[in-house]
């Protein structure tokens, strides 16, 4: 557990240091709806200002201490949340301001409650891509030792696009996926400026076109919420056409000023660089087994096998089949293509990105990239002709002066985005399938069957995967939820969310649908 400071809005700087003094290990927590209310005595020169503006009403805001100016860890959180802190971690809790009672939380069934801490004397992240490398990174800079392994190179599959959008395309409902979006979407500008040259970044803004009707009734529910005006609001065609710098087929939309263009490969190595991270390239993951205190890894390499041990397993592998030794675990393939085209002559110079039924980002390197198709339950990841011009003929609805200025498309890149059922990504501790089998087999019967029985989880064996489209926003937070998974901190995001996240869910899902009755 972790002390913690509460407040309802940042305290000045005496008061602070007083309380800091008397309590020097803990966190901050600021229980406040908006994020302008809390900020109190700032000024918009103060440093923590800009870390404030990146906050989401109503979402929980977790800053790290290394990447705020404040250099504590920093929760941001509803005010409804203050019944339930120490389900976040946070013991003992110290009111400066006020104080609230606890409410009595109804417990989740085992399979979705904590798993037990395990040493976390050397830990191996499978996967280099932004799910892998936020993971390794979240860990590393908490001074744990992390070996990641990839079977090819960093941030080759759904990572490796020359261009990909960070912005949060949410619900106007407070949807898990929306709570989610608004957390992690903040969290990921803030460590994207943390640790990211801008030579391969740009908050240039996100402007989401409202290319059918549907879209148009969504963004306009949103545009009539004003709590996170700082975040999006709505802007005529007009508008829209000037923010982009050229024609945009007369569509409004919904602009995210603080959104960003990234180079999603940079920002990989970017994260694997921290000297706590070794990177073994070239290291396919073939079979894991757990002698009882440790797990033995094999791997296929260029130079024959590689054996490894590791206490904790963190898997990070997107589309990818998990080893022999783990049950398998049921996903969606939706393959991605993307094209590229190089900056034309007269092309308009895109002020700002540009998302509808597809995107396009402001050149990088000379080349716009733009797309990207969308082929559930197709694994095949060879370039195709016909996807590159069905992203030609997306460009030119959505800015058909930029797409008239465009030479000849280059083959871009093609991969595969993993997906839930419903759509939220896979994210804690796993258990083990066989043995859960057996535990709950009455939930093919009766879902609501009240089960005592602990969750026999695979030790130490964790899973941050399934983010579809949305991991340069996601995945970075989930990596944060992990470390604190594995160490015994504060989570980053609500119990109950992080609940709905739970890789379990998926499993326990697959026992309820089965035939089994017994």
């Amino acid at each position: 557990m972790t002390a913690a400071l509460i407040w309802h809005r940042l305290p000045d700087a005496d008061t602070a240091a007083a309380a800091c003094q008397a309590h020097p290990q803990a966190a901050w927590v600021v229980l406040c709806d908006e994020p302008a209310a809390a900020t109190g005595y700032l000024k918009t020169d103060h440093p923590g200002f800009h870390f404030i503006q990146s906050c989401a009403a109503g979402a929980a805001n977790y800053l790290p201490a290394t990447d705020n100016p404040y250099r504590r860890d920093l929760w941001l959180l509803p005010a409804q949340e203050a019944a339930r802190l120490s389900a976040y971690g946070f013991h003992p809790l110290h009111w400066q301001d006020g104080s609230q009672q606890e409410q009595h939380i109804e417990p989740r069934p085992p399979w979705l409650q904590a798993a037990p801490l395990l040493p976390a004397e050397h830990i191996v992240v499978v996967g280099a891509g932004i799910a892998g490398a936020a993971t390794a990174y979240a860990l590393a800079r908490r001074g744990v030792q992390v070996t990641v392994l990839e079977q090819a190179a960093p941030a080759q599959a759904a990572s490796g696009n020359h261009q990909g959008l960070l912005y949060a395309k949410i619900s106007p409902h407070p949807t898990a996926q929306t709570r989610l979006l608004l957390a992690a979407y903040g969290f990921s500008l803030r460590l994207l400026a943390a640790t990211l040259d801008p030579a391969h970044w740009q908050a240039c803004g996100v402007l989401h076109l409202n290319h059918n009707a549907a879209e148009g009734k969504r963004n306009a529910a949103l545009a009539a919420q004003t709590a996170n005006r700082h975040l999006y609001y709505p802007v005529s065609a007009e508008q829209a056409a000037a923010l982009a710098g050229t024609d945009l087929n007369g569509l409004d939309g919904l602009l995210w000023p603080q959104g960003a263009w990234i180079h999603p490969p940079a920002w990989v190595a970017a994260l694997l660089a921290h000297p706590n991270i070794r990177l073994l390239p070239a290291h396919r993951l073939e079979s894991v087994h757990h002698n009882g205190r440790l797990w033995q890894l094999a791997c296929a390499t260029a130079n024959g096998r590689h054996n490894l041990e590791a206490g904790h397993l963190v898997f990070c592998t997107g589309a990818d089949a998990l080893p022999q030794g783990i049950a398998p675990f049921p996903l969606h393939a939706i393959r991605g293509q993307t094209s590229l085209a190089a900056v034309g002559e007269h092309s308009p110079p895109l002020r700002c990105a540009l998302s509808g039924d597809s995107y396009v980002a402001p050149a990088y390197r000379g080349r716009h990239c733009f797309g990207a198709s969308f082929v559930p339950h197709d694994r095949n990841q060879t370039w195709r002709p016909q996807e590159d011009q069905t992203n030609r003929q997306a460009l030119a609805a959505l800015a058909p002066e930029l797409h008239r200025s465009l030479g000849d498309t280059l083959p871009g890149h093609t991969a595969l985005r993993a997906d839930c059922h419903d759509h939220l990504p896979a994210v804690g501790p796993l258990g083990d399938y066989a043995a859960m089998q057996t535990c709950y087999a009455k939930l093919a019967a009766d879902r609501r069957y009240p089960f005592r029985t602990p969750c026999p989880y695979l030790p130490g064996v964790f899973l941050n995967t399934a983010h579809g489209s949305r991991g340069l926003a996601t995945a970075p937070l989930c990596g944060e939820l992990i470390a604190a998974q594995i160490l015994g901190l504060p989570l980053p995001l609500p119990p109950d969310l992080a609940a709905a996240l739970a890789p379990n869910r998926v499993l326990a899902r697959r026992i309820s649908l089965s035939k089994s009755t017994s």
